[in-house]
Formats: structure tokens, sequence, C-alpha cells
């Protein structure tokens, strides 16, 4: 939508003898109130290391009682570096590092400022559709006093890919929106201004994706960090599709009833993990030991209460036929 305010005045005629009536003064879009809406939420994060200044993004996550909490890349993490959290009005505070999570390329910070900040309203990542219209943004440059944000569409929602090394497979979204370096720890973002994801990397040449941790696994990360400091989970080194999203051809393709809606069902096994001679692409994850596996949100929140090293019993649908087997997490 598009809102314009026009001044109407007495009309002027030009040297031309074109006559101007009435002059546009302002206008606004969803998109430019939408960037207004969230300003404040969207900070700085710089680093003074070895005699350099490194700088991303970061977002207003959480205001608990012992401090505001902020997400950023941990790209601006140095072991000997001072990191400050520069906030949209041009204010500063120091920062401390709570922690750093490799697998997602995430970190966590803690600041105690002397005013009051807004907290960035989250998207649930299930309800983020592919070819919704999407907005990305970074912190106002401290240099230059702009604030970079693209606008592009949600391009592949609910991926489940390694980002950082290892072997876990991260919750992330694509966007086709345009990303530059300083944008990355910012916020992508639905039309409403509500955040879907932390970008982690910007488009580099010859792929036109950028890619954002969604907020479902930033919950997730923030809560193991808040309750022990740092981030442990067990993984299976595996990707799920949930059952409920398929349609009943692919079901009859793999001999599954119409009626199972629960669960999830493997698409791929990483090779050499623990779960590759145990369990087979195509088989429908049912339960761990004991509790359902609904969906693929389900399955991520398990493996989190879990440790690398745990042994888990799954119940699997294999072939129309039900097995359990004992897989140890990595």
């Amino acid at each position: 939508m598009l809102t314009a305010q026009i001044y109407s005045g007495r009309p002027h005629q030009n040297d031309n003898g074109d006559v101007t009536e009435n002059v546009i003064v302002d206008y606004s879009t969803d998109l430019t109130e939408m960037a207004d809406s969230v300003r404040s939420s969207i900070v700085t994060v710089v680093t003074r290391a070895n005699g350099l200044n490194h700088t991303c993004s970061g977002i207003i996550f959480a205001d608990e009682p012992d401090g505001v909490y902020v997400f950023t890349s941990d790209s601006i993490i140095y072991d000997e570096g001072e990191t400050a959290v520069y906030f949209d009005s041009a204010a500063s505070s120091a920062a401390e590092v709570i922690g750093t999570d490799a697998a997602t390329g995430t970190a966590l910070l803690r600041i105690q400022p002397e005013f009051d900040v807004t907290v960035m309203k989250t998207a649930a990542s299930e309800i983020v559709r592919q070819g919704e219209y999407a907005a990305c943004m970074g912190g106002r440059s401290v240099l230059s006093g702009s604030a970079p944000i693209s606008f592009g569409i949600v391009s592949r929602p609910a991926q489940r890919r390694v980002v950082a090394g290892g072997t876990w497979f991260a919750e992330v979204i694509d966007t086709d929106a345009a990303v530059s370096s300083e944008m990355t720890g910012g916020a992508l973002m639905n039309i409403g201004g509500q955040l879907a994801g932390m970008i982690l990397s910007r488009n580099v040449t010859g792929e036109r994706m950028a890619t954002a941790l969604s907020a479902n696994e930033m919950k997730l990360i923030y809560d193991e960090f808040i309750a022990d400091g740092e981030v442990t989970r067990g993984t299976l080194a595996l990707t799920v599709r949930n059952t409920s999203d398929m349609l009943a051809y692919e079901k009859s393709e793999r001999n599954i009833r119409l009626d199972v809606t629960s669960g999830v069902l493997v698409t791929y096994i990483a090779e050499n993990s623990s779960a590759e001679e145990l369990i087979l692409e195509g088989d429908i994850l049912l339960s761990m030991d004991g509790a359902e596996i609904a969906d693929a949100k389900t399955l991520r929140e398990m493996l989190y209460e879990h440790q690398p090293g745990d042994v888990v019993v799954l119940s699997i649908l294999r072939g129309g036929e039900t097995a359990e087997e004992s897989v140890e997490l990595q």
C-alpha cells in the first residue's frame, strides 16, 4: 500500500508552460512503515581486536531482569576483543559474550543499557511460506549513519542444512533479498516486521540466495545458553520432512497409510554417521524413547534435550512394518 501526503497550493507555471497544482511532499509504503517500526530492535555490533574494528549487525532478542540479550554472528567474536552494541539512536553499551555456537554461526551477547529497549517480535518458523514477501535489515552504520534494508521473497523455507561445519542440520530460510556483509547478524522479517530468522550469510557470486537461521532454532539456542551457558545437542545427522505435509500419491509410493499424519520422513542421511547403518532414507521416525515425534519441530526440540553420545531408541515405520533401533547421537 502507498500512502502519500499531497500539498495543494497555488498553481505554478514553469518556464516551459507546465502548470503544477499539487506536490507530493511525503509518502510511505507498507515496507517503509515496517522498517520504521523495527529499527530500534536491530543494532550494530562492533568488536575492537588486533587494532581493527570488526562490524556486523545484531537483534535484540530478550529483555530479562539480568540484562538485555542480543543475537549476532559469531564472526564478530574475538578472544582478545572488546565488543560493544550500538543502537539505532547511536547510543552504545559494552557487551558481555555469553557464548558462541559454532554449529550455527551464532553468538549471544548481554548488555546493560540505561534505557528501555524494544525486543523484536518473532514469527513461528512453521508459518513462514514459500513466496511470501520478506525484508532483510542490518544495523545502522556507526560511520555513515545509514541502515541497510532489502526486499524480496522467501525462496526456500524450513530447510535443514549444515551451515557452519559439523553434523548439525540447522533449520534455515533462504531468501532472494540482497544481503551485504554488514547485514550478517541482522534480521530476516516478514512484511509485518516479525523476526523470521537471523541472517547468516550474504549473497555470493553465482548464488542469489541469502540464508537466515530460523527464529524457532534461535529460541532453542537461547534457552540452552540461559540454562547452561553453552549450547549442546545430540544429532542424528539426517534431514526429515513432516508426514503431515506429504500428498496422497507420495504416501502411496512409499507404502505409507494415508491416515499416517504423525512422524517424520527421513530424506537424507550423512555419510559415516552413527545412524547410517541403522536408518534408511524413506523410513518414518515415529517416536524417540517412547515419546511421539509429531513433526520435525518436535524432533529438533528432543535433540536439544540430549547430548552427543546419548543412546536413544527410535521407533521406525519401514515398508509398512514397525521396528525399533538404538542409535547413538553424535
